[in-house]
């Protein structure tokens, strides 16, 4: 599937969000030198080869090499909301390189759904060992896709973001359990014995988490991120 392609250029150079898988490619400082077209671009085409893979066909006139953020992140999110979404910041060697983002590794799993594709170039970390590329602007493509994910809906992800979120800022070490207000906030829950002596575990399904209670003081241990024992 061929997308249509649109190209920003700003003039900020903020590296973007989260966590990157960087894959370097080392300045051939023997190469010719390259000269900064005078229309500079990044084009690319997008589509989703599985549930896993979505892949970036990126072109661009730019000076070689470069690197690049390739993301993918769920359309329509408030400023507030969970960031949901996958990253990595990858080499650019070749006028045309395909990249496949493997969205399994995403820090939760990615819900279907409209998503919006970007490949952003940010000349301060991007163009590293490059003069020539360093002149350029900060660069963005960007265009939405459809994604199938992990085949969540969308709603049940961000219910379970927020419920995460409620424990995250409501919830330490000491914190008194009670087990009707936990139930009542965060809907039905599993308890069995954790592996630490004299506490049990509490996995709450809607959030995805366990929470470690002290059965003697009848206090908070810890919470994880699915299921734990302790």
């Amino acid at each position: 599937m061929a997308i249509q392609l649109g190209l920003l250029a700003v003039a900020c150079g903020e590296q973007p969000r989260g966590q990157h898988q960087v894959q370097s490619a080392p300045v051939n400082a023997s190469e010719p030198v390259q000269n900064l077209p005078e229309n500079p671009s990044i084009e690319a085409e997008v589509v989703e080869v599985s549930s896993n893979l979505v892949r970036f066909t990126i072109t661009t006139n730019l000076p070689l090499p470069i690197e690049v953020m390739v993301d993918v992140s769920l359309s329509g999110l408030a400023p507030d909301d969970t960031w949901v979404g996958h990253q990595s910041r990858v080499s650019l060697v070749e006028p045309v390189t395909v990249i496949d983002l493997d969205i399994s590794q995403a820090s939760q799993p990615l819900p279907s759904g409209e998503y919006e594709a970007e490949v952003s170039f940010y000349p301060r970390w991007g163009a590293a060992g490059n003069p020539t590329a360093q002149g350029a602007p900060e660069m963005h493509w960007s265009d939405q896709i459809a994604l199938g994910g992990s085949g969540e809906s969308r709603n049940s992800a961000t219910r379970r973001n927020e419920l995460r979120s409620w424990v995250i800022g409501n919830v330490i070490v000491g914190t008194p359990w009670d087990e009707g207000r936990f139930s009542a906030r965060l809907g039905e829950f599993e308890k069995y014995p954790s592996t630490l002596s004299h506490h049990d575990a509490y996995y709450f399904a809607a959030a995805d988490m366990t929470i470690i209670v002290n059965r003697i003081d009848s206090e908070v241990q810890i919470w994880r991120m699915g299921r734990a024992l302790r």
